[in-house]
């Protein structure tokens, strides 16, 4: 049973009311339109072409006649012209040319009309309404074109020609080498055509095949140069209607149907009866989906980014007059907040110290050989009586456990770093006077950025113990800048020495291998660990070798973690 108190009962009961008048109207308002205008509108376009039609059609009868008179009254001087001297030829073309021009002085005339003679000479003129370009074009054509004796059955027959992207309509009479004709350009016929200022349909005459002659009121593209795409892209939105032109193809008409409706009341009244009712109704709908539907949704939105934030401190609104079921969703959302904060402080202790004890952990397993290593060397020099090796050692060693023994410091600076770097390098270089060459280039920007602690020099370490040999010169270089990596800023810290370098065998090999096989590279495996702990990822580390000869380490210390850095051990 639905509660009146239920948003649902309001919601669906309210729109039940506003969609039944608009689906009242607008059902009403479409049968009445379709059923009418279209019929209408089909009528009226058939009639308008039958006029049209009639109309281009007499034009083509007027454009026959004077044709035919043409053709009867110069027959005979044209065809002798071929055996007459040059005088004689030169006053009958004289007299054709002025029976072409007074032809053409009709106000009804075609756009031009030629006689070609035998040898080639073409004879021509055209109406005022046809442009410079276009004459030329069709003075070329007419030179260069073969005008073939029909059949008498075609030779009143009007043919489609494509002249520089241009169509003209001809229709010729060829006797004895002697072609008389007339022409006229599509787009001409098309405007011959009296539509009436008040008429904006589209108009477009094509042939028997389908193919566009021209157009009015519509810009075609190139690919718009049949009926059939031209129709299959204008058909959802144009009414179109065509009718055949029986002398080259047919005449379409396109309506517009946005058009149609603009002299129906009953739908203009129809709208504007549902914008009165809309004004009323809407109001009342938006001021119940806002205080029963949006307000709390907002709540609820707000109530999850601030959990998404990391406030845990949610309480449910108190003395507002939300739905039923909004009123059990806060409720849950409140029990699963109370219930996330729980786990969350119990997930986050015991994984602070698991993160503690294992980094300690494998901190303290990199140390261990390099102070047996420092014995031994102070024991040697004691033989050596060089108390001076001795001191400097001493030092450099209380250096080295000064910053070892810092009180769990877990990150340091870079700064800080590179120093005990250089402390611990000092030490070996008492231990291989002459034999040690280091350089270290570090940005500026770079020194403040916070790393792990010994993971500099952790490297160095193992390239003394891997690179290191009797009497041969061992060089180190590191190198540290910001760079940009996946649209965050890194430090990136570059370490090369000219040793042996990693065998192909040891860098192809999985991680757990390269511990196991190798028990002087569990520094390396440690490290490793350390970044994908601290940083969550697994590619901050690179082994390689240099290019020339060398091992080549490359590390990636994002400037900025997401989670909270670990500064000192509690």
């Amino acid at each position: 049973m639905i509660r009146t108190n239920s948003i649902i009962f309001k919601f669906s009961l309210q729109m039940t009311v506003i969609l039944v008048i608009l689906l009242s109207i607008l059902v009403l308002s479409n049968i009445y339109s379709l059923e009418v205008v279209r019929s209408n509108a089909l009528t009226s376009s058939r009639n308008t072409l039958a006029l049209y039609q009639a109309n281009i059609h007499n034009n083509f009868n007027n454009f026959s006649k004077d044709l035919i008179e043409v053709f009867d009254h110069n027959i005979d001087t044209a065809v002798n012209t071929a055996g007459m001297d040059e005088s004689s030829r030169y006053f009958k073309v004289q007299q054709l040319k002025t029976n072409l021009q007074a032809k053409m002085a009709g106000g009804y005339s075609s756009d031009g009309m030629f006689i070609r003679l035998s040898g080639e000479l073409v004879l021509e003129q055209f109406n005022s309404r046809m442009e410079s370009g276009d004459k030329l074009s069709l003075v070329d054509f007419l030179n260069m074109h073969k005008f073939d004796t029909a059949p008498v059955a075609q030779s009143g027959e009007w043919k489609v020609f494509q002249i520089r992207d241009e169509y003209y309509l001809f229709k010729y009479i060829t006797y004895s080498d002697v072609s008389f004709g007339t022409l006229v350009k599509a787009d001409n016929l098309l405007s011959m055509v009296d539509r009436g200022a008040n008429d904006q349909n589209r108009y477009v005459l094509s042939d028997a095949e389908g193919i566009i002659l021209a157009a009015n009121n519509i810009s075609l593209n190139e690919a718009d140069t049949t009926l059939e795409s031209l129709t299959e892209q204008y058909q959802s939105s144009f009414l179109i209607v065509s009718e055949p032109i029986g002398e080259f193809g047919q005449m379409t008409n396109m309506v517009p149907k946005g058009g149609l409706f603009s002299g129906l009341q009953l739908i203009q009244w129809g709208i504007a009866l549902l914008a009165v009712l809309s004004a009323i109704v809407v109001p009342l709908v938006l001021r119940f989906l806002t205080r029963d539907v949006l307000r709390p949704i907002l709540e609820l939105v707000k109530a999850a980014k601030a959990v998404e934030q990391g406030q845990l401190e949610y309480q449910i609104p108190q003395n507002t007059p939300y739905s039923l079921e909004f009123m059990k969703l806060f409720h849950a959302l409140e029990s699963m907040v109370s219930e996330i904060k729980d786990l969350k402080i119990q997930s986050y202790e015991e994984q602070i110290e698991i993160s503690r004890a294992e980094i300690k952990y494998l901190q303290m397993q990199i140390r261990p050989h390099f102070f047996l290593n420092a014995i031994s060397t102070i024991t040697s020099l004691t033989y050596q009586n060089k108390n001076e090796e001795i001191r400097r050692l001493i030092h450099c060693l209380s250096e080295h456990l000064r910053y070892m023994f810092r009180g769990g410091l877990m990150e340091v600076t870079m700064e800080e770093e590179i120093r005990h770097t250089e402390n611990y390098i000092r030490m070996q270089e008492i231990r291989y006077p002459d034999q040690i060459f280091f350089m270290i280039e570090i940005q500026e920007e770079a020194r403040q950025v916070p790393i792990p602690q010994f993971m500099i020099q952790t490297f160095v370490e193992n390239t003394f113990k891997h690179a290191m040999f009797y009497q041969e010169m061992l060089s180190i270089f590191i190198r540290v800048r910001i760079e940009t990596r996946d649209g965050r800023p890194f430090v990136s810290i570059v370490i090369e020495d000219n040793g042996a370098g990693f065998t192909a065998e040891w860098l192809n090999s999985p991680e757990s291998v390269q511990v196991t096989e190798d028990g002087g590279r569990v520094g390396i495996a440690n490290i490793r660990k350390t970044l994908k702990l601290l940083y969550k990822r697994d590619d901050l580390l690179k082994l390689s070798n240099a290019e020339s000869t060398g091992a080549r380490v490359e590390l990636w210390i994002p400037v900025n973690r997401v989670d909270q850095p670990i500064s000192e051990g509690g």
